[in-house]
């Protein structure tokens, strides 16, 4: 080995070194994170209850009837805490139950997120050393607590909910022994362990249906949006997250009931009479239509050969005239097996416009929007969408959505994060159980993609329909925020699949003009719902939501990160030596409010060696248009920041865990104008000097 070679091989070393250092202190341990968590909790809670001997508790009998319950419930009793299996709440527990009920009167039952423990004196009764595991989970979801039982280990119940159900039901189950036991401290609270799970599901669920928690709008149900118990059974975590005999039995009666109701099913009615109008928007895709309506005609079949009427409303914007006579012919050869309705009117692609016609001229009292590009491909499915959407509390449906030829998922339901609606999930296969179940069952969500969306027509008119002046992009999100703001929960369905050919018909949104005139639209959806910017109730805020990280994973692995902020007028920078190479990968994620987030890779190499900067290259139009050569260039030395998610995406690549950048620039820090954002890289080892741009660009305003 020469020379060269030899110091070239102790600098990369070194190099090395030094990358697993930061990285390991940009790490911070779950256990950190959530003990200064709960200190703050801890005292917060405190300012209503002092802290209170918790784990007094009333055993659990199943022998008690109604009858016998009405006497044993105490009157003054406020609260009830029921808790599955062993562990240890968290310090200031009865302090904060109490005051999440004395501000929200209307909640009758209360849930919260949980973690595990190890290392206790005593497994099951803690304190643990370690903990780990968190599970964050979503606000009320109804669809998702009759998927598996997410409330976990701790549900905190009001006593005037549970006497007026053992006055109302003679035979309630009841999980009280006779023997009765002091209410623990001043605050009025009982403490109870269960004992069967089986029945307990069942009363829980005879609860949330007693305090009108499925109902349009309901706020009987609440969430507390941090670990307040700390499990020392890991096998429940797996019983929980598990669909029960129970929920099974709970859908075939919804099914039953469903299909009990022949007019509303549709079952043998007349096509002239369908439960559901099918809305496919096509142009130019003959052959992709006659696959999505086959999909159709299959999920229409339900069991025992019954079929669900339906009728297809086929709107079309201008294919040419040889693909509208082949579409044509192919609505003749379907015409003896469904009504179809083929609406030809040529005009400019609006997206909200084209799926209104067609609901205009829907018979059905289900409307099922449908692109062309997808193909539903399990029977009974158009069935099971329209017995969810036929339910009083529910808004939008719809279902998981894969790339084709594969199980890679593209849509499990859109998550509302502070860069705007995303697709959690989206690119990853569909082999293994993702965040406590996320790519399983039916998860309650803000929004789902028209790609593949059923809702029932009095629910469509309420909202208003699709939004003409979203005419590309997000118009689906905001009609299902509008059915959210109404009161409705949307659904997808994550247990059944359909194949969707993304965007085909309007192509790569990546492209400079057509991002351009997307953020253009995403600025204009939460100018339609300022409230609702970086929402998500069904998405916790303890999961990572910055940057464009398709994973679902707890926070706390990136708490080391800190937002760079620039407040110093940034300096020119000189090109000279270097060169530009598209091996450096330059993704800018969010760029708005005078902020940027995003990362940047030098692939092939080992990134631990490379100073990177953050480069902003005024442009000005020339000829009415954007030149794409920067006329002057700035840049900022970046901060590492970490993001777990170029590891996992990267395995091939060496060290770009450190790869991200969080910028907040100041006012005044440049001049104003147009920039385009790229990022320049220099090798400390070799001297290697690249940069490469992004296709995005900032508008920076003049300084105040």
């Amino acid at each position: 080995m020469s020379i060269r070679a030899r110091v070239k091989g102790w600098l990369t070393a070194k190099e090395d070194s030094r990358y697993r250092a930061l990285r390991q202190k940009k790490t911070v341990s779950y256990t950190q994170w959530v003990s200064e968590l709960d200190k703050e909790l801890c005292r917060q809670a405190r300012v209503w209850a002092t802290e209170e001997d918790c784990h007094k508790e009333a055993r659990v009998s199943m022998s008690v009837s109604g009858a016998e319950a009405r006497e044993m419930f105490p009157g003054d009793c406020e609260y009830m805490i029921f808790r599955v299996g062993p562990g240890v709440f968290g310090e200031g527990f009865c302090g904060y139950v109490r005051k999440y009920f004395e501000a929200s009167p209307e909640t009758m039952l209360l849930y919260g997120d949980e973690d595990m423990g190890t290392g206790g004196s005593d497994e099951g009764a803690g304190p643990f050393r370690e903990r780990s595991k968190p599970w964050f989970k979503p606000d009320w979801s109804p669809d998702l607590l009759d998927s598996f039982f997410y409330f976990g280990s701790v549900v905190a119940v009001r006593g005037e909910l549970i006497r007026r159900m053992s006055q109302e039901m003679e035979t309630t189950v009841c999980f009280l022994e006779k023997e009765k036991r002091e209410a623990v401290g001043t605050v009025g609270m009982w403490f109870y362990v269960v004992k069967d799970f089986d029945a307990y599901e069942r009363w829980i669920h005879g609860l949330v249906e007693a305090a009108g928690g499925y109902r349009q709008g309901s706020q009987a149900v609440g969430h507390v949006t941090h670990p307040w118990f700390t499990s020392g059974s890991p096998e429940l975590r797996k019983v929980f997250l598990e669909e029960s005999e129970y929920l099974r039995e709970k859908k075939r009666k919804l099914q039953e009931r469903f299909r009990g109701n022949g007019a509303d099913w549709g079952g043998g009615a007349s096509l002239e009479e369908p439960l559901v109008s099918v809305v496919i928007l096509s142009k130019d895709h003959p052959e992709l239509l006659e696959k999505c309506l086959g999909g159709c005609y299959l999920s229409a079949k339900g069991e025992g050969g019954a079929a669900l009427a339906y009728e297809v409303i086929l709107v079309d914007n201008g294919s040419s005239q040889e693909n509208r006579r082949r579409v044509e012919s192919l609505t003749e050869e379907w015409k003896n097996r469904i009504k179809i309705t083929y609406l030809y009117q040529p005009q400019e692609f609006n997206f909200s416009e084209l799926c209104n016609l067609g609901a205009a001229k829907a018979a059905g009292r289900l409307l099922f929007f449908l692109n062309d590009d997808v193909v539903l491909c399990r029977q009974g499915c158009m069935e099971e969408l329209a017995m969810l959407a036929h339910r009083p509390w529910t808004g939008a449906v719809g279902m998981k959505l894969y790339y084709p030829d594969s199980v890679r998922m593209q849509h499990t339901g859109i998550t509302n994060l502070p860069m705007g609606p995303v697709h959690k999930l989206q690119f990853l296969e569909d082999n293994k159980e993702y965040y406590c179940g996320a790519n399983r069952g039916r998860h309650n969500v803000m929004a789902v993609t028209a790609a593949c969306l059923m809702v029932a027509r009095e629910k469509y008119l309420a909202a208003g329909g699709f939004a003409r002046e979203l005419a590309v992009a997000f118009n689906d999100v905001d009609f299902c925020f509008r059915l959210y703001e109404l009161g409705y929960h949307n659904l997808c369905v994550n247990d059944m699949y359909a194949y969707h050919h993304e965007s085909l018909s309007r192509g790569n949104d990546e492209a400079p003009e057509k991002l351009e005139r997307l953020l253009k639209e995403r600025d204009r959806l939460y100018e339609r719902h300022p409230t609702l910017e970086g929402k998500d109730p069904y998405y916790s805020p303890c999961l990572n939501r910055e940057g464009l990280d398709v994973t679902i994973r707890p926070a706390y692995l990136t708490a080391g990160n800190e937002v760079q902020k620039v407040r110093k007028k940034v300096g020119r920078f000189s090109t000279k030596g270097y060169r530009q190479d598209a091996c450096l990968l330059v993704r800018v994620e969010e760029c708005r409010n005078n902020g940027a987030i995003g990362y940047g890779v030098v692939l092939g190499d080992n990134n631990a060696c490379y100073d990177k900067v953050f480069l902003l290259g005024r442009i000005e139009k020339e000829k009415g248009f954007w030149r794409e050569e920067p006329l002057e260039i700035y840049a900022v030395a970046l901060l590492e920041q970490y993001r777990p998610d170029l590891e996992e995406n990267m395995p091939d690549q060496v060290n770009v865990g450190l790869g991200g950048f969080m910028l907040e620039m100041g006012n005044g820090v440049l001049p104003g104008g147009r920039y385009r954002i790229g990022l320049g890289a220099r090798n400390r080892v070799t001297g290697t000097k690249i940069l490469n741009w992004s296709n995005r660009v900032w508008e920076v305003a003049e300084a105040e």
